[in-house]
């Protein structure tokens, strides 16, 4: 199994993003730092679809209703590509230190 790195599944993750949008705008650089919503004007519908091609593209189920229900609670005003980030990065690892248990 390949390692993930954080680098390698934010590449992973930007591509899928700009997969989920057919009006994907080119001239946007995507940061840790920008919004999934505001910024590259993804709708709910969207977020749902990436969900499952995260899950596919992983090969693993993702817990994406408790990570709304945080951002919810943190009454965010969008969520980020970093926020994605993190979230993958700790249950690919927990995956991966369950696999390897």
């Amino acid at each position: 199994m390949e390692l993930l790195t954080r680098d390698k599944v934010r590449q992973d993750l930007i591509e899928l993003l700009k997969d989920a949008r057919e009006d994907w705008d080119h001239s946007i650089t995507v940061t840790d730092e920008t919004g999934i919503f505001n910024d590259l004007g993804f709708e709910s519908i969207d977020a749902v679809g990436l969900s499952s091609s995260l899950e596919a593209h992983f090969d693993q189920s993702l817990p994406f209703p408790e990570f709304m229900t945080k951002v919810k609670e943190q009454n965010l005003k969008d969520i980020t590509v970093g926020h994605l980030l993190d979230f993958l990065m700790a249950n690919l690892r927990q995956s991966a230190e369950r696999a390897a248990a």
